[in-house]
């Protein structure tokens, strides 16, 4: 399996270098800045010969820039390019020049792949309309409504970056005093209108003059993929202005290990699944390919991500358990021929000899990253999806990629040629622990899958935890599996389920009279976990009912003891302890 390169802390910093400097005082302050840091934003570069002399310097010391000659020139946003390459440039123009009160203002951001790691960087660089703010104050109404917009501008910006890329930092000198504004907080100034979605990391000192800090720094909150650990204002400059430089620790978030959409935490929580899947979508490069394979997709924000990047030379190649507009609409937008490089296919229970579509993954063949990505979800691409507790799971085991992409296959070949009976294959998931996989349908006679994993579970030796979240437990299997955990707990093990609101009272009432604890919640998934002498979580797979042995589908088997407890802390949120 290829090494993935440990994240390297990211030095980040904002400068304005002053309009009014000569150019040779300008470049000194340039030099000065670049060694603080990897990458970063600059202000009023506005007259064209700085902007050529920038230019001269950075390409004499490798560093790339984004500098538009039509609208954003004086806000540059510069990197080292033995770090980073460029993706993507993008400007915004927030508002026209009006003689005696302000030039043109814009937002400036780019997409930064770093070399070593194949991860992507958004930087946004902004810098506000002038002498609308005086000590945070809302001092002129003529120019506050310019910096509103330009903040609200700015916030969409950096929202937008998040939703596709990992990491993201905020800069640019936003002119108003946040050592006030942190107190004030008037209402579309930036700790009103940016608080909660960013973290202020700028150190709360000066940085125009020691009583004023106008340059940001700025990091998306709550698992937005760097964490601060040094902040500094370096002075020293030839500008009236000091640098902000920040050192973060870059945290994955497509790291393997499980995810979890929780519908009662703040909005960030009840998308995570969604999101990670959103974010390894607008990652791909031209010439990558993105499999995705759903029951249903519904998902307006998946369904966008899959057009943008197919737009860019991204193959990108879906089949959904059912027609939906948003099928349709990719189907438009693709084509239906599974031979191309892209396509957008429907496979429903016509097209699977009776069974159901119940796998629920997507896949990333990578060229830019020394790993390919499988981001596996429990829930259906739908909005519905979000009011449930789900569950998600990031591999970048290559037999799990194989696993869920031989199943994928299967679902392609029998959306291609409807009617053909759904031919089970070999069991995909003979590659190396800790990832196997076990996969459905099951071939008739062949032992129940769950059964067997519940068969080896021994109550006598010690203390052994039976959990199991399932979204659907119907039918003959559904009495079988009932009575299996049931004798578990008989057995002396500590058993508890949470069911979905769907799963019928003759379960409920089965489970309860042999001693097991059952809560009820609206659930989409299908998890059984066993923490004892054995450590084992069985995640995804086809729901506990006479046609999931008949569907197709995948269920994923995790020895990680970190994943199984991540598994059993989950079940507790679900259901505490009475």
């Amino acid at each position: 399996m290829p090494s993935v390169p440990a994240a390297q802390p990211f030095r980040a910093f904002t400068l304005n270098v002053c309009y009014c400097l000569a150019p040779a005082k300008a470049m000194a302050d340039v030099r000065k800045v670049l060694p603080l840091g990897d990458a970063g934003g600059l202000q009023e570069f506005s007259d064209a010969v700085d902007r050529r002399n920038l230019i001269s310097l950075l390409t004499a010391e490798d560093w790339g820039w984004y500098m538009p000659t039509t609208g954003g020139g004086a806000i540059p946003i510069i990197w080292d390019r033995s770090r980073f390459r460029l993706l993507e440039g993008r400007t915004i123009k927030v508002h026209p020049a009006e003689k005696g009160v302000t030039p043109a203002r814009y937002i400036n951001s780019v997409r930064l792949r770093e070399i070593a790691t194949g991860e992507v960087y958004g930087i946004v660089n902004a810098h506000t309309i002038a002498r609308a703010s005086h000590d945070a104050r809302l001092t002129d109404m003529r120019r506050i409504p310019r910096l509103r917009k330009h903040l609200q501008l700015m916030r969409g910006e950096i929202e937008r970056l998040f939703g596709m890329t990992e990491h993201v930092f905020a800069a640019g000198d936003l002119n108003v005093n946040y050592l006030a504004d942190r107190n004030r907080r008037n209402a579309g100034l930036p700790t009103s209108a940016l608080a909660d979605l960013v973290s202020f990391d700028m150190p709360l000192i000066g940085s125009r003059g020691t009583r004023s800090l106008l340059d940001y720094t700025l990091s998306v909150r709550d698992a937005g993929g760097l964490v601060a650990t040094d902040r500094r204002v370096v002075r020293g400059f030839n500008s009236d202005h000091d640098a902000v430089v920040v050192t973060y620790q870059p945290q994955q978030l497509l790291a393997d290990g499980p995810v979890f959409n929780d519908p009662t935490a703040d909005p960030a929580d009840r998308t995570a699944v969604r999101d990670r899947q959103v974010r390894a979508v607008r990652n791909a490069e031209p010439g990558e390919v993105v499999r995705l394979a759903t029951a249903r997709l519904d998902d307006a924000v998946l369904e966008q991500a899959l057009l943008a990047a197919a737009a860019e030379g991204v193959g990108v190649r879906v089949v959904a358990g059912a027609v939906s507009p948003a099928l349709t609409r990719l189907q438009a937008a693709l084509g239906t021929d599974a031979g191309a490089a892209s396509y957008a296919l429907a496979c429903g229970a016509d097209c699977l000899d009776g069974g159901r579509h119940e796998v629920e993954a997507l896949l990333v063949d990578r060229v830019s990253r020394p790993t390919d990505l499988a981001v596996v979800a429990s829930a259906a691409a739908v909005p519905s999806s979000t009011k449930s507790w789900t569950t998600g799971f990031i591999s970048t085991d290559p037999a799990t990629y194989d696993a869920y992409g031989a199943v994928l296959d299967r679902l392609v070949a029998a959306a291609a040629l409807p009617g053909l009976p759904t031919d089970p294959g070999t069991d995909p998931g003979t590659g190396p622990a800790p990832v196997p996989a076990v996969s459905y349908p099951v071939a008739a006679g062949a032992v129940d899958p769950v059964l067997d994993a519940l068969a080896t579970v021994g109550c006598a030796t010690g203390p052994t935890a039976v959990r199991a979240v399932v979204r659907s437990w119907a039918g003959a299997r559904g009495r079988l599996l009932a009575d299996r955990l049931a004798e578990l707990r008989r057995a002396g093990c500590d058993v508890a389920v949470v069911v979905g609101p769907g799963v019928l009272s003759g379960v409920r009432s089965r489970l309860t009279a042999g001693g097991v604890r059952v809560a009820q919640a609206k659930v989409a998934q299908t998890t059984l976990t066993v923490s004892g002498a054995t450590e084992r979580a069985w995640v995804g797979g086809p729901p506990w009912t006479d046609r999931g042995l008949t569907s197709t589908g995948l269920a994923l088997e995790v020895a990680d003891p970190g994943v199984v407890t991540a598994y059993l802390d989950a079940f507790t949120r679900l259901a505490p302890p009475a």
